[in-house]
């Protein structure tokens, strides 16, 4: 075999290779093979851990996940926290039931022990056992196999998955006098892409833009207002002492500007609304925060748990040690959430918030503390929800037409072209693999009008084909050996193939660098697929009929 075959072998294994390892795990065998959680939060929540029974009342199945502490993602170096992965295993396993039509519900996180329950209401804990195979949460092969593969995956835009589609405007009014908008700006994606990470939604695009604006695009969101929620969420949590309180603001006038202030908590079905007079100074802040999480009180009802770092800490531990037998006010966002009565100095850093949550609501709280305060105050400018069945329906359509146009031409080609025809079916499908590819490794978006620039980048590759065995059957007919033909027919076509790929590939630059959304979708498909198609149709195909051709005396070339 020739060296300059070799290459040029060496070359399209490579990016095959490449492919594969990019493709793969965006297919539903992924799952299959590897599970549906991740590689760390498979190691750290191994399956060997789960525990199953049956409810003490008898009406539910019960499965205990248990995190492995002295797992290797939780090193020293490492940011992760084993609540945080106890979270996110415990929620994706409930989904997964959800979706399946199954009653699953999170109940009693302990994270002291590290552990977390799931209760499926109507099963014994043998079917939950069974209902988590059927999920696919776990791997069926060696994680050490998936390890090879990249994590990312292909990203559906929101015409194909659904979602919501939000822009807001940064209020100029709220900016810190110490900041200007432009930082305000960069802060509040960064606060709100950690607040969206949290909260466990795949592959959102937030992206800030002109005139003080954030875009944010969350596909797959099936509760529109309580995300919106989550987001605007300023999460401006401050410690005021009590001076005085009541049920009307008028009783605890006159108001002193310069120490105090009024503040409302709000009434329930248990309690009647209450306002506060507050000393204005604030003596812990939100700044001085660690961590919040979610737990559980004496009676069932979920809380939020703080913790402090070293400073907050000592603050925390001189204001309870100085007051004693006085209220402290715990404040978010303007309102009082409780105000509970100091028994002793409180040391360690540690305080809870109360006030009648529900479990998602204390969730998000803990979300928003945790990910910090937004520095301004978000205007919502456009709200625009995309239906999940419009997605489902743009696939499933996509889906059929691709399949009835692909197996249109692969038909059309072996029947017209013969053995050539069936080289050029496999050079399409690899050309639409390193499309795939390109947009995975580098976090591109699929969306409809990318779809069409794939369609016509395939079209394309096909016409260049068609180009290159008609000119080869010319050839053949001037009594050119099958191996001459060959040859003559690649060099005479080569400048027509470049010359047109390129004129198109200069328009799609032009299309990327002066559109935006959809279109640059359409350029970016579209133009990865052109130059695809010049690597498969010139240098994949021709190598294949080099090395059939090259040392053999056919006298006729199926084509």
């Amino acid at each position: 075999m020739k060296s300059q075959y070799q290459f040029k072998i060496g070359v399209i294994v490579v990016i095959f290779l490449f492919t594969i390892l990019y493709t793969f795990p965006s297919t539903p065998y992924w799952e299959k093979m590897f599970g549906a959680l991740t590689i760390d939060e498979q190691s750290a929540v191994p399956e060997n851990r789960l525990q199953f029974k049956d409810s003490e009342d008898g009406k539910a199945g019960i499965v205990e996940f248990a995190v492995d502490k002295a797992s290797a993602i939780f090193g020293e170096k490492s940011n992760v926290r084993p609540d945080d992965i106890l979270n996110s295993v415990a929620d994706t396993a409930r989904r997964r039931l959800v979706d399946a039509g199954e009653d699953a519900r999170v109940v009693n996180p302990d994270y002291t022990k590290g552990t977390v329950s799931l209760r499926v209401n109507g099963k014994k804990g043998e079917e939950v056992r069974a209902l988590l195979g059927k999920v696919h949460l776990f791997a069926s092969m060696p994680l050490a196999v998936a390890s090879v593969f990249p994590r990312s995956r292909i990203t559906l835009g929101l015409d194909l998955k659904g979602g919501i589609d939000l822009v807001y405007q940064i209020d100029i009014n709220s900016v810190a006098k110490e900041d200007n908008p432009a930082d305000a700006v960069t802060r509040s994606v960064e606060i709100i892409r950690n607040r969206i990470d949290m909260y466990g939604i795949a592959e959102p695009s937030i992206k800030a833009q002109e005139g003080h604006r954030i875009r944010i695009q969350l596909p797959g969101v099936k509760d529109p207002e309580n995300v919106k929620k989550l987001i605007q969420s300023t999460a401006m949590l401050k410690f005021h002492l009590v001076k005085d309180q009541n049920m009307t603001a008028t009783q605890l006038e006159p108001i002193d500007s310069t120490s105090e202030l009024v503040l409302f908590e709000a009434g329930n079905r248990d309690a009647q609304g209450r306002w506060y007079k507050l000393k204005r100074e604030a003596e812990v802040t939100g700044r001085d925060l660690k961590y919040a999480q979610v737990s559980f009180d004496e009676m069932g009802a979920p809380i939020v748990h703080l913790s402090f770092n070293p400073d907050g800490a000592a603050k925390f531990a001189q204001v309870t040690g100085q007051h004693i037998g006085e209220q402290l006010a715990i404040v978010l966002d303007n309102k009082v959430h409780s105000a509970p009565t100091i028994q002793s100095r409180i040391t360690g850093g540690l305080a809870q918030i109360t006030g009648h949550f529900t479990l998602e609501e204390a969730q998000n709280l803990a979300i928003v503390l945790r990910a910090g305060a937004l520095p301004a105050s978000l205007i919502l400018l456009e709200s625009r929800v995309v239906g999940p069945t419009l997605g489902e329906e743009s696939i499933k359509a996509g889906a059929r037409a691709g399949f009835v146009g692909v197996l249109a031409v692969v038909i059309f080609m072996i029947s017209y072209y013969k053995f050539c025809g069936f080289l050029a079916d496999l050079a399409v499908m690899f050309n639409t693999l390193i499309v795939f590819s390109f947009l995975v490794a580098f976090g591109g978006t699929l969306t409809l009008p990318g779809i069409a620039g794939l369609i016509l980048s395939v079209g394309m590759a096909v016409d260049t084909n068609i180009i290159i065995y008609e000119r080869i059957r010319d050839e053949l007919r001037t009594g050119k050996t099958v191996r001459a033909a060959i040859d003559a027919g690649f060099d005479r076509v080569l400048a027509c193939i470049i010359d047109s790929h390129v004129t198109a590939i200069l328009t799609v630059a032009v299309l990327y660098t002066f559109g935006s959304g959809p279109i640059r979708g359409f350029a970016t498909t579209l133009g990865i697929g052109l130059l695809a198609n010049l690597f498969t149709a010139v240098v994949c195909v021709k190598l294949a009929l080099d090395l059939i051709f090259s040392r053999s005396k056919a006298t006729t070339l199926s084509v």
